[in-house]
């Protein structure tokens, strides 16, 4: 049975979620509801839930400042606010998701989904992403990447319905992949093989077709030899 807190000030948004958590996932098992920061804080330390599902700006502490406290608690943290701004200090926070108040049923279900997905698999955390994505973070397993691609400090992610980014180095995250799955092709790229729907050549360049999408990725020269067969 997976097991969860709830927090939020606000005694009527805190009874919308619970409702809707409960028709959604009805064998979440709420172990205590919090009226602010230092509650679910308290509780988190105290209960070790799966999950917390946080209010942003809380009396005592907020949200944010409950999931930075929260080093060495294995929980993973969904933040629930009206306020679209903190999205990207949610994902600073590693957050699980970013979900907008008034919640809307079917973009619960998809926290939800993503969630049960995850914990099915605990033992290998690395293998779900926190992908920013816009004003919202997104919880993605590595095999629905299609590749990845350094963007300075940070690493793009994308995936057919997913387009963010994640805050390691592409170095970093090489060490952390499969490389059965993953091969560099270019020094700022990373391919999932199971996405390459076919390989180009271009005069003496290859290039890339991933499936379903429009944009070619360019092979440099010395990664050529992973394709000699062509």
């Amino acid at each position: 049975m997976t097991t969860a807190i709830l927090a939020d000030d606000e005694p009527f948004m805190r009874a919308a979620l619970r409702e809707r958590l409960a028709q959604l996932w009805p064998e979440l098992r709420l172990l205590q509801e919090c009226e602010d920061g230092i509650q679910a804080l308290q509780a988190i330390q105290r209960l070790k839930p799966q999950l917390a599902f946080l209010d942003i700006r809380m009396p005592g502490l907020t949200g944010l400042q409950v999931a930075e406290a929260l080093q060495g608690v294995d929980t993973r943290v969904v933040f629930v606010t009206a306020y679209d701004a903190h999205a990207v200090d949610a994902f600073e926070a590693q957050a699980a998701d970013y979900v907008l108040k008034p919640v809307e049923l079917p973009r619960l279900a998809k926290t939800v989904a993503r969630l049960r997905e995850a914990l099915m698999e605990p033992a290998r955390r690395d293998d779900w992403l926190q992908v920013a994505v816009g004003s919202q973070v997104r919880l993605l397993h590595v095999d629905d990447v299609q590749y990845f691609e350094s963007d300075s400090k940070y690493t793009r992610v994308v995936a057919p319905d997913c387009d963010g980014l994640i805050r390691v180095s592409l170095k970093e995250l090489r060490e952390r992949l499969d490389p059965a799955s993953f091969m560099q092709v270019h020094r700022s790229i990373v391919v999932n093989r199971r996405h390459v729907h076919g390989v180009h050549r271009v005069d003496d360049a290859l290039e890339l077709e991933i499936k379903g999408r429009m944009e070619r990725l360019k092979v440099s020269a010395q990664y050529h030899p992973l394709f000699k067969a062509l």
